[in-house]
């Protein structure tokens, strides 16, 4: 995870100490209340990371802000996790115990301009949620001043404990490090702590995987939520598949996943390693080198797939169950041959129109700002492709404008007779097609799967691929 914003760290640190929380026994119930009059009409928004592998996000609660500024999330919670709040130019994290109510103080109302929207490369700005009346004992507490006091003392000391690491006595770093922290009980912190350290050996003095992984992963329990062991458990185990093919003892590997797509051999062989016997991590291994594998092409993509479903099929450990369908779910996302995602949006005389009204032909769906000096230029060659493939192409733009009337006027003004269309306030169809820079185009077949996903844009003669792929399905039709 990525260090926290110094610029806040101690403003809700301060707020931590001066500023509720109630223990609710017997629940699993958590809840999240606050008041900012600025976020007045803003949909709050609470996501949870049900897996650290595929790292994908999950919406457990919602609230609209009311005209006095209260909101409040209630949701099931069943172990400590980390929870984020996106507002803004803002991710807000919290790391939420079940059963307990806690009341936050959010940050200063800041939202993403037009060049932060249009900017492929913005990241919001992580910062701890702000707390009122926390508990000493508070894990967002412990775990700030924990980071902030373990990230101060390595970014003192990082060239002598990385340069000289032996001379630096890492297990001395650690014991001043954590001489304010280590007679706090709380399962949580306490693996945090150690996954942190386990972390700082690897790197410095510890540099072989195998005892790593003898001395803090194999015969542990798998802390699916905790942030620090995640972290070095992905680390240590990233492309293991592909590396582990490459050994003497893995070269079974290839074969266990493209020809027998077998979950038992891959694990049979992963038994090669002596450091690697346990089940249970012999699972989430796999799972983790099949993840890493559908993004380096190593292996054929439906052999990963079979070799996925029987693991859901055959596990034993629910987690495991999770982990596989989040996999499954993200790696297929927008992948060509699979469904697009759908959608219902109007245009600026507030009709409305859905993906399936389309359907007649290929789609050609762009996202675009008329305000981009990249987009305005794509749209005069869309214009082009669109008075040429009329019979066979519809064009469909998606604006991220504000101002959905205004781009219409552009469009009017430039001569552009396509579909225009424009996105919710919080671009929810630009983020369900996962666009980072504006344009962004996709090619859609007739039956509503991805052809090309992302597609080529006009300027990168986006006319000639589709002009082939015309003139492949009409001698397709000709057999």
């Amino acid at each position: 995870m990525q260090r926290i914003s110094n610029r806040w760290y101690w403003f809700f640190l301060l707020t931590f100490l001066l500023t509720g929380l109630h223990a609710k026994p017997n629940t699993t119930t958590c809840t999240i209340f606050g008041n900012n009059k600025s976020y007045a009409g803003f949909v709050v928004q609470m996501f949870a990371t049900p897996d650290l592998i595929s790292g994908e996000k999950v919406l457990i609660a919602s609230d609209t802000v009311d005209a006095e500024g209260n909101f409040k999330l209630t949701f099931s919670l069943q172990q400590t996790q980390l929870l984020t709040l996106p507002l803004g130019i803002y991710e807000c994290i919290v790391y939420a115990e079940p059963g307990k109510t806690y009341q936050v103080v959010l940050p200063p109302w800041q939202p993403k301009t037009k060049a932060d929207l249009l900017n492929p490369f913005f990241t919001p700005v992580q910062i701890y949620l702000g707390i009122r009346n926390p508990a000493p004992d508070d894990i967002n507490l412990l775990i700030a001043e924990f980071n902030e006091r373990y990230h101060n003392y390595i970014d003192q000391e990082y060239y002598y404990i990385f340069k000289f690491p032996r001379k630096a006595n890492i297990d001395s770093v650690i014991k001043t490090i954590d001489a304010q922290f280590d007679t706090i009980v709380n399962p949580y912190f306490y693996n945090y702590r150690k996954y942190k350290y386990a972390w700082l050996k690897y790197t410095t003095v510890m540099r072989d995987n195998r005892y790593v992984i003898r001395e803090y992963f194999n015969n542990q329990p798998v802390l699916y939520h905790n942030v620090a062991y995640m972290d070095l458990f992905n680390q240590l185990f990233a492309n293991y598949l592909s590396v582990y093919m490459k050994t003497s003892e893995g070269t079974r590997i290839f074969s266990d996943v493209a020809l027998a797509k077998s979950p038992v051999l891959v694990k049979e062989t992963f038994s090669n390693n002596m450091v690697l016997l346990n089940d249970t991590l012999q699972e989430i291994v796999l799972l983790k080198g099949l993840y890493d594998a559908f993004y380096s092409n190593d292996f054929p993509l439906q052999s990963m797939l079979i070799t996925l479903d029987s693991l859901a099929y055959s596990t034993q450990v629910p987690e495991h169950k999770l982990i596989a369908k989040n996999i499954r779910t993200k790696v297929l996302y927008l992948r060509n041959g699979f469904n697009a995602p759908g959608f219902e949006l109007t245009d600026a005389q507030g009709t409305k129109y859905s993906l399936n009204d389309f359907s007649s032909n290929y789609v050609y769906l762009n996202f675009i700002s008329v305000e981009s000096f990249a987009c305005q230029q794509e749209l005069e060659l869309l214009k082009k492709l669109h008075e040429k493939f009329s019979n066979d192409l519809t064009i469909v733009s998606i604006s991220i404008d504000k101002d959905l009337e205004k781009a219409q006027n552009y469009f009017d003004k430039n001569g552009y007779t396509w579909r225009l269309l424009g996105d919710s306030p919080d671009r929810k169809i630009a983020d369900l097609y996962k666009v980072k820079a504006y344009p962004t185009f996709y090619l859609i077949q007739p039956n509503g799967k991805l052809k090309m996903s992302p597609a080529l844009s006009p300027g990168e003669n986006f006319e000639w691929s589709f002009f082939n792929l015309l003139q492949s399905e009409k001698r397709r039709q000709n057999q």
